[in-house]
């Protein structure tokens, strides 16, 4: 009877979708009016239901994926009010990851886009116990262990271990001695709860890849379960097992993290960071019937008129065919068939109604302290603001006194958010609003489509001073979803020749959190080599390493950027700072 749980979901929502959206009628290019037997419109709605579970078919068979990788990028945090004071308490730890890295030093293959060398397996070893803190609020230990190491009991006692860049001859004795001791331990506690606890992987060393342990799933001893019960505890450990070496592999620190937050929501603890889904899944059992349902009585009229239209039809079919945990993709698909129908189907099933029942608050971790002071004065609202436009024209007494009246406050040179920072062409404006003290905040970056063409990508912020000068609160709709973030400028060079920000966002309506930094320029280009140390300790004490950073392209020459043409630098700022 469970093994047709995933045909019962179908069913049911087949028969749901069929039966609570009677009223509503395809229209075609035939003909405007509605059809008026109910023939007809038994047939069209049984079709809106194949329409809508089409694309949902082969998310059933994967684990909950992370809330930041959903095709939605954006929407609104339930945290009422974000200061990052800095005042923080001691949180409870549900688990530990030990991170076994070489006896002796060698370079990584973590940062191959970055503007610096790559780090060594400890040194970033050292950067992910970091993130793996911050994405877990605090609640997971990680710690740095070597083979030659006087105490190594952490990597039997941990509850993850995860291999990085071991190969030689000491070190893969020691590692495959580690490996088969966990394995022994974890077959004897097969019975208990216990047995869902453990996860262990080999990550770049060598060709052997040690059998990876995903909670009761081993792939050194694969059990059967795991093929004809898709819906147990083994056959999503198996899943999940694939999904982590899928983010491993990538080599960075944002998804290594993501990796191991995925495993220890799923057998250990929820964890907020990953504790959401948009998609259909056999953990969700059920609770996917209800979640279709509700899109289908909720959101009927928008879901029938996007599927059918040929571009909103297109881009739900499109998204079935990328992998969602990869949210450039994803987000690349979005922006390629960007439309109203589109923004109304997202606003209508996550944002008004929150459909999935997702939540999310901006990250207070890590706490990032804002500049203080400025050529020489104490940080104010005013000054802050000023920097903010940095070198956009036209802003009269707002701008400061070197803003070089450019068409452009910044662009960015690097960033080190995974998903938002590797698209080239990233100019930012900043410019007062005609009413009040907030502002608005404008990015303009290009997109190259998931069919090969170049276009021009831009979003409208709304931007607020926060309590702390130098710190503010965005918010911004995006393709239907409300985004809260809040920014805080690190330090900036006096004569504006470049400045560093942070940030922390949410996504509540899809249960989405997000950190990043960024290095912008007036040109986009890298600051000189003799202010790059300066820079590099900068993002350190927000706690980006410079190997996590992504060099933008913001080459003006290039074939993508030829093709794309002009950039719409004015399409919001023509009203907005007249009208508002």
């Amino acid at each position: 009877m469970m093994s047709k749980v995933a045909t019962l979901c179908y069913l049911l929502a087949a028969a749901y979708a069929t039966k609570f959206v009677s009223s509503f009628t395809i229209p075609t290019l035939q003909s405007k009016t509605t059809a008026t037997t109910s023939g007809n419109n038994q047939g069209q709605n049984y079709n809106l239901a194949l329409d809508l579970l089409h694309p949902l078919r082969h998310s059933l068979y994967q684990p909950n994926v992370s809330a930041r990788s959903n095709t939605f990028l954006q929407s609104q945090t339930t945290q009422a009010d974000v200061t990052n004071t800095g005042t923080t308490t001691t949180p409870d730890i549900i688990g530990t990851v030990a991170l076994l890295v070489p006896s002796s030093d060698q370079p990584s293959k973590f940062g191959s886009k970055s503007p610096v060398q790559p780090p060594s397996y400890r040194e970033a070893a050292e950067q992910l116990a970091r993130k793996i803190k911050q994405f877990s609020d605090g609640r997971i230990a990680a710690q740095v262990v070597t083979p030659s190491d006087v105490d190594t009991s952490s990597v039997l006692t941990s509850n993850a271990l995860i291999a990085l860049g071991l190969t030689t001859p000491q070190d893969v004795q020691f590692l495959s001695r580690t490996f088969r001791q966990r394995r022994t331990a974890g077959e004897e506690e097969a019975s208990s709860t216990q047995s869902l606890k453990m996860c262990q992987f080999a990550v770049d060393c060598g060709d052997n890849n040690y059998a990876p342990i995903v909670g009761p799933y081993d792939e050194a001893n694969p059990s059967v379960v795991s093929e004809i019960a898709p819906w147990s505890d083994v056959a999503s450990g198996k899943r999940l097992a694939t999904q982590m070496k899928e983010l491993f592999d990538k080599q960075t620190s944002d998804e290594f993290a993501l990796a191991l937050m995925l495993f220890f929501n799923r057998f250990i603890d929820k964890i907020p960071w990953v504790q959401h889904s948009i998609d259909v899944t056999w953990e969700k059992g059920l609770g996917n019937v209800e979640e279709i349902y509700n899109m289908v009585t909720k959101c009927g009229p928008c879901i029938t008129k996007c599927l059918a239209d040929e571009n909103c039809k297109a881009c739900i079919e499109a998204l079935d065919e990328i992998d969602t945990r990869d949210q450039v993709a994803s987000y690349r698909t979005v922006v390629s068939y960007e439309s109203e129908l589109l923004r109304d189907f997202s606003l209508c099933i996550l944002q008004k109604n929150n459909i999935f029942g997702c939540t999310a608050e901006v990250p207070k971790i890590p706490y990032v302290k804002p500049l203080g002071a400025f050529r020489g004065e104490e940080m104010t609202k005013d000054i802050a603001k000023g920097i903010m436009i940095g070198h956009l024209e036209g802003c009269g007494d707002a701008a400061l006194e070197g803003c070089k009246e450019l068409d452009v406050s910044w662009k960015v040179a690097c960033g080190a958010n995974v998903a938002y920072d590797q698209f080239p062409s990233q100019n930012q404006l900043f410019y007062p609003s005609a009413k009040g003290d907030s502002m608005w905040y404008d990015p303009v970056f290009r997109v190259e489509t998931i069919d090969g063409r170049n276009v021009w990508c831009k979003r409208h912020y709304r931007v607020r001073n926060e309590k702390v000068p130098g710190t503010f609160r965005f918010s911004v709709l995006d393709n239907g979803v409300t985004s809260d973030e809040f920014w805080t400028i690190v330090d900036v060079a006096e004569d504006l020749s470049w400045i560093v920000f942070h940030y922390a966002g949410a996504a509540g309506a899809v249960g989405q959190r997000y950190i990043g930094g960024l290095l912008c320029t007036p040109d986009g280009t890298l600051p000189p080599e003799s202010e790059m140390e300066k820079i590099w300790d900068v993002l350190r004490s927000a706690e980006i390493e410079p190997w996590e950073l992504f060099v933008v392209d913001n080459d003006d020459t290039s074939p993508g950027a030829l093709e794309a043409g002009p950039p719409p630098l004015d399409f919001y700022r023509k009203t907005a700072s007249v009208i508002g």
